[in-house]
């Protein structure tokens, strides 16, 4: 059995200001999977990580429980948490499920009607993954992304939607973040944002499921 291991890289000297402390620990232990910074195999302490956080035990193992329930940690008994390893079938199944749940809601939202306000604020958040897509700094351009997709999924107002579809866009990261790179697609990738909306805008239903199937193909084990 491997040690326990703290958190590294961009985690040193972070504290935790705002919001509820199991909130902004949930959204500080998301960020270092999606980085790469925990890595499988390695076992985590919760009460290393509130010593480096500066907090009590409490609210950071409530965190990397919560995480857990989602699939994106697992327990080990009385040693700590470990990243989940996800496996070709498992790569598969979070694949199928967004094929089936994220796509059909690109095509519902394309059925909507568009404030100008809103309309402008998404075009602002596609461009923005543009001007993002750094192959030197992909945590920033996967939190844009993130954003991005996620605000679309919020036009339908349903909550239970966009955090199942949350969820699924988080496994398929854990283990394979930088999978855009390896196939030279980030650029391409951000710019197909901007299609996916404009097809949505245009209430063109079938060409933006077309679109966002194509966008996921880079996720597909």
């Amino acid at each position: 059995m491997r040690e326990s291991s703290p958190l590294v890289g961009g985690l040193s000297g972070v504290k935790l200001v705002r919001g509820t402390l199991k909130d902004e620990a949930i959204s500080i232990v998301r960020r270092a999977l999606m980085a790469g910074e925990m890595e499988p195999g390695k076992i985590y302490s919760a009460n290393s990580l509130a010593v480096q956080l500066g907090v009590s035990n409490s609210p950071v193992r409530e965190a990397m429980m919560a995480l857990s329930a989602k699939g994106l940690l697992e327990v080990v008994p009385n040693r700590g948490f470990r990243v989940v390893e996800m496996t070709v079938q498992d790569q598969l199944e979070v694949y199928d499920l967004r094929l089936l749940i994220e796509v059909r809601s690109i095509g519902r939202l394309a059925e909507l009607s568009f404030a100008e306000p809103d309309a402008r604020r998404l075009r602002d958040l596609a461009q923005a993954t543009v001007t993002k897509a750094d192959p030197h700094n992909m945590l920033e351009f996967l939190e844009s992304d993130q954003h991005f997709h996620l605000s679309l999924i919020e036009m339908l107002h349903n909550s239970r939607l966009l955090a199942i579809i949350e969820n699924l866009r988080d496994q398929s990261r854990i283990n394979d973040t930088y999978r855009l790179l390896e196939h030279g697609r980030l650029q391409h990738s951000a710019a197909e944002h901007g299609s996916i909306l404009e097809a949505i805008l245009a209430s063109d239903r079938l060409r933006a499921e077309r679109l966002m199937t194509e966008h996921l193909d880079y996720s597909k084990p």
